[in-house]
């Protein structure tokens, strides 16, 4: 019997360690996604397996926090863990293209017309 209440307990604490997966990543500069602006700061990624999303919040100011439905990502050993792709807009400010946490990605967040001819910005890391 105890057995079967030692396994029960292993067994909900990996369901709760796979239902999410966070990290933490410093953003240099400001930017926007959907018309919402998020001041520099750190970061944090987080997916959320029972929603099949990605949210980001500003670790100062939880106000500051979005959530999109990811989709399966390529991933490997070789690539940074959390990876943030951003455009640079003709009026200088950056608009948040991609969010990739290991398997998971959004898709597409800034489809504006107002990009300039640049390479976007990426940020990668965390913890």
């Amino acid at each position: 019997m105890i057995r079967v209440f030692t396994l029960a307990a292993i067994a909900a604490s990996a369901t709760a360690a796979f239902a999410s997966e966070k990290m933490t990543v410093n953003v240099p500069f400001n930017f926007q996604t959907h018309g919402k602006a998020f001041p520099a700061g750190k970061y944090q990624v987080e997916f959320d397996s029972l929603e099949n999303a990605l949210r980001l919040f500003n670790k100062t100011d939880a106000s500051k926090s979005f959530m999109w439905v990811a989709s399966p990502a390529e991933y490997s050993p070789k690539m940074p863990r959390l990876a943030l792709k951003f455009d640079s807009e003709a009026d200088g400010t950056h608009a948040l293209r991609t969010i990739r946490l290991a398997t998971w990605e959004t898709p597409v967040l800034d489809k504006g017309e107002k990009l300039v001819a640049q390479p976007e910005v990426s940020i990668t890391g965390g913890r």
